[in-house]
């Protein structure tokens, strides 16, 4: 090849290469950008699972300790027992088998003790309805049973309730019968000494 022919080769080549350059500029001008598509990853998926899990595992934790988040709905209520033994914190408070409340606070109030409850606004409590502690089932946990009276008057928040029934302790129970049954039999045996020593004198 000569120089000019090549010469002109290599104008063509750049013309040509020039225009093709244009018209994919010009295509990819005319195109609307390509978005990369979303889809969720296995580690959004994971996360989304520990804050529900987190979330599941603090609220049941708030309800086995019994600690109130929102106690805007309820009202307190104080009452004096005798006995509260096995009765413990968070414990709940029923009308007929259904709960109302639960136990706030346990304080010595010597020789008693008071027992601080939390009651639903939409639960009142009657002047003349007596408080008990009652166990569920045999050997089960001690809550607050509340049994209605016939009065009209309902106590305010903040009041003390005193008609209350205390714990009925079964170790003192079984004493009082070991104990009264001890009694009753030493006592037949100084009556049969007497009497025996009354045979002797004759």
């Amino acid at each position: 090849l000569t120089r000019e022919s090549f010469s002109s080769y290599r104008e063509k080549q750049m013309d040509q290469s020039r225009s093709n350059s244009g018209e994919n500029r010009e295509t990819t001008m005319g195109r609307k950008p390509l978005i990369p598509r979303q889809t969720f990853t296995a580690e959004f998926l994971v996360g989304i699972f520990a804050i529900v899990g987190v979330a599941a595992g603090g609220w049941l934790a708030v309800g086995l300790g019994g600690v109130a988040l929102f106690e805007g709905d309820q009202y307190s209520l104080t009452a004096e027992f005798d006995n509260v033994s096995g009765l413990k914190r968070g414990a709940s408070v029923e009308i007929a088998g259904v709960p109302v409340g639960q136990v706030a606070d346990i304080t010595l109030n010597d020789p008693g003790a008071l027992v601080a409850m939390k009651i639903n606004n939409e639960v009142p409590v009657r002047e003349d309805d007596i408080f008990s502690i009652r166990t569920k089932g045999i050997i089960g946990d001690r809550f607050v049973k509340i049994s209605r009276g016939g009065s009209d008057i309902t106590l305010e928040p903040g009041s003390t309730v005193t008609e209350t029934e205390s714990v009925v302790d079964l170790e003192d129970v079984i004493g009082k019968i070991v104990h009264s049954m001890t009694q009753g039999k030493d006592d037949e045996d100084e009556s049969d000494g007497e009497g025996s020593a009354g045979t002797d004198k004759k």
